[in-house]
């Protein structure tokens, strides 16, 4: 059985029965040289690793942006604004008066101070002018409302909306100051409207089940100055936003958790005007009658995949959509045994490298794919592989090959066995003539006859022997224990295999083997006398911080009596 789905993506159906595939922390590669059937067609690559850059205030990082000029990132960590310099330095600039939820951030080259930075965080606006390193927190007076939820720019303007209502606003022409107080009503249909973003320098104002679309057609009468954005008409849409923060811009449009007046749970990319539903089945049933509105999403490209990444708090889930393959993988952390949504919670493209921000602990990463371990806690690979059925008749299974790319280990201290040495009957002081003995123990040192050495069995090879300190007097007929060394991660990495013979109710233990050391490019991943049963999954799972690939797997399985 040299194909039988083994390589491919998640996909758990709403029954296990149906469908129960799983794919945490690997994303598929397709290979468009391959024809259809061919080995490696489709391949199973590590996600990214996480590297530590920088330590903000411990808290939740909240937001990031990378200015124009792309020399700052501004940075929100709890109440606490940082500009972060290219060498990822950050300085304190200023403080929100709120300490936690997403806030939206904005940049705009102004006419009176040059690159500014606008910030909102629901209950009030804030500016930051980089030039004079000068920090604000907009007035009540500034425009027609006090605060906002999201911002974004367009034509020298800056746009944002007012909390609760359809409406939303513009800056004075080239500045960041609202003293004009221009604002316009996304009132084509009854309901409030909840984010909004610039595609194309024209304006998607989402509502709660609807979106529409505004330009900037300049001031429309002459020597009165007025809003300057008006509808563009047969652009509405009968869909909207359910969690206003899972926005973000996707190839040439952008993403966004949908909703509309039949439901809501889908995710939805907008193709000109018209949203189209991007989300599966699987996903959609993962997310059923659950609190999805605090949803979070940014994207990021790496090695030509552009990723949609969306976390949902309440749900403790990631999900990522991968745009070139079209396919969904789960993007988890493993601690203490359990999976959980993914660290990171905002992120930007800055200083050639994509930076996110820890969702509690104020910490900056960067995403790097040669990277195994997210700051250095362990990352759990897993692939559930679809249903085995042969007309529900029972098949044995001999042999189960995946190939992982051997000969990955890492060239790290190998692992050593204890071993116990018994030291010669009688007392013997450790120097004088030569004493038929095998070690003595004198005090913290070990003393063998003259020209003797002492080496651990060969295993890994020839070890030096080192003993546990000990500080206690010397006796006759000692027992001296070498120090136990556990392997260090990613020596001999290993698989773990587990198999369900009941379509995913119940699972075996598990079963490990070498995914092959450092150098054993030659290396198999076998499992052998895999029982029986009348509907099997299997699921390989690995931990070693290595670059596990799978490529492809092998069956050998032969019908039994029924």
């Amino acid at each position: 059985m040299p194909d039988f789905g083994f390589v491919g993506t998640s996909y758990e159906a709403p029954s296990i029965y149906q469908d129960a595939q799983e794919c945490i922390n690997f994303y598929a590669e397709i290979d468009p040289q391959k024809q259809p059937g061919e080995r490696g067609v489709v391949a199973l690559y590590p996600t990214p690793g996480l590297v530590l850059k920088t330590q903000l205030a411990v808290a939740e990082v909240r937001g990031l942006h990378t200015m124009s000029g792309e020399q700052i990132l501004i940075a929100v960590s709890g109440a606490n604004v940082y500009s972060v310099n290219t060498s990822m330095v950050a300085t304190l600039i200023g403080t929100l008066a709120s300490v936690s939820g997403q806030v939206s951030i904005s940049d705009n080259i102004t006419t009176n101070n040059g690159l500014t930075a606008y910030i909102v965080d629901g209950g009030n606006r804030y500016t930051w002018i980089a030039a004079t390193n000068t920090f604000a927190t907009l007035s009540s007076a500034d425009g027609p409302w006090q605060g906002a939820n999201v911002t974004d720019q367009v034509d020298n303007y800056f746009l944002y909306n007012e909390p609760g209502t359809q409406n939303w606003a513009c800056s004075n022409l080239g500045t960041a100051s609202s003293s004009l107080a221009l604002y316009g009503t996304a009132d084509g249909s009854s309901d409030l409207l909840v984010s909004l973003i610039v595609d194309r320098r024209q304006v998607y104002l989402l509502g709660e089940t609807t979106t529409e679309v505004w330009t900037d057609v300049g001031n429309v009468i002459a020597g009165i100055t007025t809003f300057p954005f008006q509808r563009v008409p047969g652009t509405s849409s009968q869909s909207g936003i359910n969690a206003r923060f899972s926005l973000a811009r996707f190839g040439d449009s952008f993403v966004c958790v949908a909703k509309d007046t039949r439901g809501n749970g889908t995710i939805e990319m907008m193709q000109g005007y018209t949203w189209v539903r991007i989300s599966t089945h699987a996903v959609e049933q993962s997310l059923i009658d659950q609190y999805t509105a605090d949803a979070i999403a940014y994207t990021y490209q790496i090695e030509g995949h552009e990723m949609y990444v969306v976390t949902f708090p309440t749900v403790n889930l990631t999900w990522v959509y991968d745009l070139s393959t079209k396919s969904w993988h789960k993007w988890l952390a493993f601690a203490n045994g359990v999976y959980g949504r993914h660290r990171s919670n905002c992120g930007a493209f800055f200083a050639n490298t994509y930076i996110v921000g820890d969702y509690e602990n104020g910490k900056l990463y960067s995403i790097q794919n040669d990277v195994y371990t997210e700051d250095g806690a362990t990352i759990r690979r897993l692939r559930r592989a679809p249903h085995l059925v042969a007309d529900f008749q029972r098949q044995y299974f001999d042999e189960l090959q995946i190939q992982f790319q051997p000969g990955v280990g890492l060239g790290v201290t190998p692992g050593y066995d204890s071993e116990s040495i018994i030291t010669e009957l009688l007392n013997v002081p450790p120097a004088g003539p030569s004493y038929q003995l095998i070690a003595e123990f004198n005090w913290e040192y070990l003393a063998t006859e003259s020209g003797d050495e002492i080496t651990t069995e060969a295993g890994d090879g020839f070890e030096s022997l080192v003993t546990f300190a000990y500080t206690g007097p010397d006796t006759a007929g000692a027992e001296i224990v070498t120090e136990q060394y556990p392997a260090t991660p990613g020596f001999d990495p290993q698989a773990m295999l587990r198999w369900s013979s009941d379509g995913g109710s119940t699972w075996s233990s598990e079963h490990w083997t070498s995914i092959g050391k450092m150098g054993q490019y030659s290396n198999r991943a076998i499992w052998r006398r895999l029982g029986f049963g009348r509907d099997r999954i299997f699921e390989v799972s690995i931990s070693a911080p290595v670059k596990a690939v799978i490529i492809s797997a092998n069956l050998k399985a032969s019908a039994g009596d029924n």
